[in-house]
């Protein structure tokens, strides 16, 4: 079982190096990965055109601040909790991510999702599911291809390009890998996991979505049993340390449905750049009960 770290951009404010430092030192105190939201605007509008009020906060670049991270780490995962592939050019992406994963050594996870409306909205795009889910797969489709150094056609719905070689490659193979984002008991965010490398679907009374009363085991129980049932025994699950209502159950839970990365989000029930919560390492959240 690895443990993973959800770092919470935003709390960092204008202080980038803050953020990174805490990679660092998620490093430094055991943890196996560290993750940064990929949102434009932070926290997202509840009308689209309407006034911020303040309300809108720092929200500093994931990959530029996973970027320094890989220069001053040297084992640590680093990657997204979730990057909206829909909004970004594939080709920028793969070239991106590539140059990341040359520059960690190998070390990138990319974690994708569909995003929120506002990172669509806001700028231009349109908004529906259905859109964005088609932009995504076309859009994952080119970058595995343009990571393979091999020459790239591709004429699609949203996307056009002729005989493109794009280099550097990244280091892993066959890529980078891809994992999912989403909300259960939706399902079409654990079919897409089962195509690519696996799971970091939230759920209700995961710490971050409000519980409506199932117990979180169960929740775990379906939701990897269903990805289970499409993708056999490859692709990483990950599920959450410390769900909202955590019982002694959860971690042979875990355990038994081949969990194979646990992360800590809502750090002791809130969300926090806290160093000394990091530096306790995993089992320090492990062992915390609200």
């Amino acid at each position: 079982m690895k443990y993973g770290l959800v770092l919470p951009n935003w709390e960092a404010g204008a202080d980038v190096q803050r953020l990174v430092e805490a990679g660092v030192l998620a490093e430094e105190s055991g943890w196996d990965g560290v993750f940064l939201a990929d949102h434009l605007i932070f926290p997202p509008p509840r009308e689209i055109g309407a006034p911020h009020d303040g309300r809108s906060q720092d929200m500093p670049d994931p990959w530029i601040a996973l970027s320094a991270m890989a220069v001053l780490t040297r084992t640590i995962r680093l990657g997204t909790w979730i990057t909206p592939v829909a909004r970004r050019q594939p080709w920028q992406m793969a070239r991106d991510i590539a140059t990341l994963d040359r520059l960690s050594g190998g070390r990138v996870v990319l974690g994708i999702g569909l995003g929120r409306r506002p990172d669509y909205e806001l700028f231009g795009y349109p908004w529906s599911f259905k859109w964005v889910a088609q932009r995504t797969d076309e859009a994952l489709d080119i970058i595995q291809q343009l990571w393979t150094g091999e020459p790239v056609t591709a004429h699609g719905e949203h996307f056009d390009m002729d005989d493109v070689v794009m280099l550097p490659t990244p280091i892993q193979k066959p890529r980078v890998p891809i994992l999912v984002g989403g909300l259960w008991p939706r399902k079409p965010a654990v079919r897409r996991g089962a195509r690519w490398d696996g799971i970091m679907t939230h759920f209700p009374g995961d710490g971050v979505l409000p519980a409506d009363g199932t117990p979180p085991e169960q929740h775990a129980r379906d939701m990897v049993g269903f990805y289970r049932e499409l993708a056999g025994d490859k692709g990483d699950v990950f599920l959450p340390m410390t769900p909202k209502e955590i019982s002694d159950d959860w971690l042979p839970t875990c355990e038994g449905v081949g969990a194979t990365w646990l992360y800590a989000g809502a750090m002791r029930g809130t969300w926090q750049l806290d160093e000394e919560l990091i530096a306790a390492g995993p089992q320090a959240q492990l062992d915390w009960r609200p």
